[in-house]
């Protein structure tokens, strides 16, 4: 028996210790079927079981990983035998930091299930294995400085963005740059050229949610101008970005701490484009450093 076109297929693959465990978890909650580290060859006899169900199984979530004999090119091939069966996935794709994922391997004491010398180099080995799958990915979500909280938030809007009539979900993300950029950016605006509340001692402390710091950043007129140009640019790309059938979009917005510029514009941002669009986030990534 064939599998049937309505079918809600989700794969989650990455990087070992990126959150893969984590996401099948949160897509259950959401009502989907999960199935862990099934084996790429049985996917077609396992949607199949699938299909026979009457209904009772319609939203799978299965987890992929390098445990797979032949990953890479097994990866390529299934997407192309569930296209021939009109089933289209949507794959995400999980990674984060060489440095975090050796923190995590280290505080759960587990082996890295590639062969190396060091967990670094499972690592990297991984990370050049999987080259080619990320680029098939429908969705790439960064765990590098993701709360528990915030990693839930992104599954749920890649997966429920995605399900209400095509409408595009939004993550705006504010960063310092002096702790690296986030990965996972579509857009990336640099606000360094604002005025800095850093140097001010009574604002230095404070975030971009107080008062005083939202004034000082916007003190300049063209302060005001560049937002009033980006939220222009913000909304003429969106539906651009929404006809060419992308359901996920997730802007940068950074300043050299990420604490009081990046913040300020970020947070305007999210109340400029949330009447405007059906699932909008801000997340600040650097906000307690």
């Amino acid at each position: 028996m064939g599998v049937v076109s309505s079918l809600d297929l989700v794969i989650v693959t990455g990087l070992s210790g990126a959150g893969k465990t984590k996401t099948m978890g949160y897509l259950e909650d959401l009502g989907y079927y999960a199935m862990d580290n099934l084996p790429i060859s049985l996917m077609s006899q396992f949607l199949d079981l699938a299909s026979q169900t009457e209904g009772r199984i319609s939203k799978i979530a299965v987890a992929l990983d390098v445990r797979s004999s032949g990953f890479k090119t097994q990866f390529h091939s299934m997407l192309q035998r569930l296209g021939a069966r009109d089933v289209h996935p949507r794959v995400i794709f999980l990674e984060a930091s060489s440095r975090v994922l050796v923190n995590r391997f280290s505080e759960t004491r587990r082996r890295h299930p590639l062969p190396g010398s060091t967990v670094s180099e499972s690592i990297r080995n991984e990370r050049e294995l999987l080259a080619e799958v990320r680029e098939l990915a429908t969705v790439i979500i960064d765990t590098t400085d993701l709360t528990v909280g915030e990693l839930k938030d992104r599954v749920r809007g890649a997966i429920l963005g995605s399900q209400q009539s095509q409408a595009l979900t939004i993550n705006i993300v504010s960063f310092g740059y002096k702790n690296g950029l986030p990965i996972d950016l579509d857009l990336l605006f640099d606000v360094r050229f604002l005025p800095n509340p850093y140097y001010d001692e009574r604002l230095a402390h404070r975030t971009g949610f107080d008062k005083g710091v939202i004034l000082y950043v916007l003190r300049e007129p063209y302060a005001r101008q560049f937002f009033a140009r980006l939220a222009d640019f913000i909304d003429f790309v969106l539906p651009r970005y929404q006809e060419e059938g992308k359901s996920y979009l997730t802007v940068g917005i950074g300043c050299t701490g990420g604490r009081h510029r990046s913040v300020v514009i970020a947070n305007m941002l999210y109340h400029h484009l949330k009447p405007r669009a059906k699932a909008v986030h801000v997340f600040h990534r650097d906000l307690q450093k």
